[in-house]
């Protein structure tokens, strides 16, 4: 796998350490050591302060209740909706926004999750987001949800697909990653205001 190319945007945020410079358990101190500060990975897995957004938290919570009411159906046993949890793949740290994964109790997951959902906030960048849509491909993730605020759009990613950009009325359907999932895009987001 190509090592990616560090986000030059990146560069001039706080970088808190890059992916070689922080094991996990520090990582996972840090967090705890701060528990008032939002820490995120950009895609080469370098660790990032991120500025609070309730507008990003308040779609986080919207996908992640839509994808719980629809995983108590018992349509895909054995798995959860997970808002970010952090995953230790080896040579890649992550941390989606929402994901759906198999439940393993408390532990960091060491494997990628079936899906993984990314919502772009003011601290990220379009080339940023593709590239790490691609490291979760690469790492086994299926589908890679990455979410447009400003746009009110979705773009799903699936290995050997092509990106299918979604918008308004336009349902999202789950296929065979998320069997009978289907929504239109304009629920991921709240209503807008006047």
């Amino acid at each position: 796998m190509e090592t990616p190319v560090r986000d030059t945007e990146a560069a001039e945020k706080a970088v808190i350490a890059t992916f070689a410079d922080m094991t996990m358990d520090e990582f996972v101190a840090l967090v705890a050591a701060h528990p008032d500060i939002h820490y995120r990975f950009n895609a080469a897995g370098d660790v990032l302060e991120m500025p609070n957004n309730s507008i990003h938290a308040q779609v986080q919570a919207i996908i992640g209740t839509h994808f719980t009411v629809w995983l108590w159906t018992n349509a895909l046993p054995g798995h959860g909706a997970l808002v970010e949890c952090l995953y230790d793949l080896g040579d890649w740290r992550c941390c989606p926004d929402v994901a759906v994964d198999r439940q393993r109790g408390k532990v960091i997951p060491r494997e990628a999750p079936l899906l993984a959902v990314e919502i772009r906030s003011d601290s990220n960048t379009w080339p940023e987001l593709r590239e790490k849509a691609a490291r979760y491909l690469e790492h086994g993730t299926q589908m890679v949800w990455l979410v447009d605020m400003d746009e009110r759009a979705v773009e799903l990613h699936r290995a050997g697909e092509s990106v299918q950009t979604l918008a308004g009325d336009d349902l999202i359907d789950g296929g065979a990653v998320l069997p009978g999932f289907r929504l239109p895009v304009s629920d991921l987001f709240p209503n807008p205001q006047d």
